[in-house]
């Protein structure tokens, strides 16, 4: 019966995605593009589980100043492991990809925590960026609720999960391990691919969600940029520009992209962390990701995953990590097997 269901399972193709799908204009981004689109509507139809608790923590401080963050907790009864949940860029914790993530990790006994980045809650006093780590550390180290698992996971989509990928660099003690699905690792060669026009209909879905929490922002605090004039921009690079930059004090947008690319931090990275892209991703390509699988600096702790079709946070219906027989395969049964095969925080180095 195992080698009959190990038949069935879709594999990850390796390390190294197929050649065509590294060109911009690959007939694989087409595909992708379908799965893409499918799996927004999908989502939309899923429903919510019912268990779901308001969270609230308050950062006091930092560096980057103090804010207060919210999201949805799903506690399991009897779980001993809290996967924290990362929305991506114009997210927040009711994104509709992130209801299916729920159900399959709560059905195999894990809590889940769905954390809104700053600036991402229904009255945001603050920004966020695709570096700023610090509020999640805050949040695992601080926090009661996060404080009674014995094992804490992130998961993160998207820009989540670049976050992600910084937390896992900065060496968190009560960090288990990470998953980031479908993150971009280099941001200026990720935002011009999306400041394209042949990534229109994306970038707009993500500017309206930016440009929202903006709107937000400014009905709670003096911002430097009217809501109006950021509701003219058009690419994310202009977004950045009036918003992150200005906020948080980088030069122009070239620097706050060399500055906090995940991709330059790899070497870095030792809690084990699972780097899961599709080679057919139409917001994040292969050709993005600036020759990912040849780093020569990639820690032996961040594992790549290629998966067999897909798109943007849109998996096949299965996937193998090669992790035996015994786990099915199914994309967050995989997922959840390979968080908990990796060793104790304190034995990880």
């Amino acid at each position: 019966m195992a080698q009959q269901h190990a038949a069935y399972c879709t594999p990850a193709i390796g390390l190294e995605p197929p050649a065509a799908a590294r060109r911009p204009d690959s007939p694989s981004l087409l595909r992708g593009h379908v799965a893409t689109i499918a799996a927004f509507v999908a989502n939309g139809f899923a429903s919510d589980l019912p268990s779901a608790l308001p969270f609230r923590f308050r950062v006091s401080g930092g560096v980057h100043g103090p804010a207060t963050l919210t999201g949805l907790y799903f506690p399991t009864p009897g779980s001993r492991e809290l996967v924290v949940l990362l929305h991506g860029m114009g997210g927040n914790v009711r994104s509709a990809y992130q209801r299916r993530a729920t159900s399959a990790l709560c059905a195999l006994g894990m809590s889940v925590l769905r954390l809104g980045q700053r600036g991402s809650s229904r009255d945001p006093e603050d920004l966020h960026h695709a570096g700023l780590w610090e509020d999640l550390a805050a949040v695992l180290r601080d926090d009661a609720t996060v404080g009674r698992y014995e094992r804490v996971y992130v998961v993160g989509f998207s820009m989540g999960g670049h976050v992600a990928l910084h937390l896992a660099a900065a060496r968190r003690p009560r960090l288990a391990a990470v998953a980031s699905i479908c993150s971009p690792l280099y941001l200026d060669g990720a935002v011009r691919h999306m400041d394209r026009p042949e990534s229109a209909v994306y970038r707009r879905h993500v500017l309206a969600g930016l440009q929202q929490m903006y709107r937000d922002i400014a009905r709670r605090r003096p911002v430097p940029v009217s809501p109006a004039e950021v509701d003219r921009a058009e690419t994310l690079r202009a977004w950045d520009e009036l918003t992150v930059v200005r906020r948080f004090g980088f030069r122009d947008p070239t620097e706050y992209y060399e500055s906090q690319s995940a991709g330059r931090i790899l070497g870095a990275i030792a809690t084990p962390a699972l780097l899961l892209y599709s080679p057919q991703d139409p917001m994040v390509p292969p050709s993005t990701l600036a020759g990912l699988e040849a780093h020569a600096r990639r820690s032996p702790a961040v594992r790549v995953a290629w998966m067999d079709g897909g798109g943007h946070i849109a998996f096949p219906r299965r996937l193998d990590l090669g992790l035996g027989p015994a786990v099915p395969c199914t994309p967050y049964e995989q997922i959840a097997a390979w968080l908990r095969r990796q060793p104790a925080p304190e034995a990880a180095s």
